[in-house]
C-alpha cells in the first residue's frame, strides 16, 4: 500500500475524457470547484456503485475509524454520450432536491441514471494499487468471496475495495494516477 495514504478502504474508479473534455481539463474543472466551494462533485453514471451502495461503503471505514479515499485510474477510453446536458440537482434519497453549486460543472448522458462523489483534496499521485489485496463489498460487509482482482474488469470501470491481502503470486496491478478523500454528503443521486 501507498505510505501516503491510508488505503484500507477505496473506491477506485476509472477516469478519462468524457463528454468532449479531456482528463486533464476535467481535473482543471474539479480543482476549481474545490476552490470555490470547499468540494468537488465526481459525476458518473451506470449500474455499478449507486450511492446506497458507496454510502454502505463509507459508513463501513467510519465506523472502523477509517477515512475512504477515491482512486483515479486514468484511461484513454473516451465517453461520448448521444444526449449529454448539465445537470443542476442533487439529493442523498431521491425525495427531496438541492440545487447544484453555480461553480460546479456536472455533465453527462441524461438518457441514464446518474450519481456524483463528493470529495476534496484532489491532487496527483503516481503509484501502482494490487487490487488482488481488496476484496469488494456486499452490502455493508466486504466480501472475501469477491476480490477485485476478478471484479474490476470489462465493463466494471468503478468499485469499492477493502484492503484483505491474499498471498497470491497472481497480482493485478493498476495504474493510479489521482486520488481524493470522499466527505459528506459522500455519494449523491443527480439530475
Amino acid at each position: 500500500m501507498s505510505k501516503q495514504l491510508d488505503l484500507s478502504h477505496i473506491l477506485v474508479m476509472k477516469a478519462g475524457p468524457y463528454c468532449g473534455y479531456s482528463l486533464d481539463e476535467i481535473i482543471e474543472i474539479k480543482k476549481s470547484e474545490e476552490k470555490n466551494c470547499g468540494k468537488f462533485y465526481w459525476g458518473y453514471g451506470g449500474v455499478f456503485c449507486h450511492p446506497d451502495k458507496v454510502n454502505a461503503f463509507v459508513y463501513h471505514a467510519v465506523s472502523n475509524k477509517q477515512k475512504p479515499i477515491i482512486l483515479f485510474s486514468p484511461t484513454n477510453s473516451s465517453f461520448q454520450a448521444t444526449k449529454f446536458g448539465k445537470f443542476s440537482l442533487f439529493s442523498t434519497s431521491k425525495q427531496t432536491w438541492t440545487k447544484i453549486p453555480n461553480k460546479v460543472l456536472l455533465v453527462g448522458n441524461q438518457n441514464v441514471p446518474h450519481f456524483a462523489i463528493v470529495a476534496k483534496n484532489l491532487r496527483k499521485i503516481e503509484f501502482h494499487l494490487n487490487l488482488s489485496d481488496y476484496c469488494g463489498f456486499n452490502g455493508i460487509f466486504p466480501n472475501p468471496d469477491k476480490y477485485l482482482n476478478t471484479y474490476f474488469q470489462y465493463r466494471v470501470d468503478k468499485a469499492c475495495g477493502y484492503y484483505l491481502p491474499r498471498n497470491l503470486e497472481d497480482k493485478k496491478l493498476i495504474k493510479i494516477g489521482y486520488s481524493a478523500e470522499l466527505i459528506e454528503p459522500y455519494c449523491v443521486y443527480i439530475k
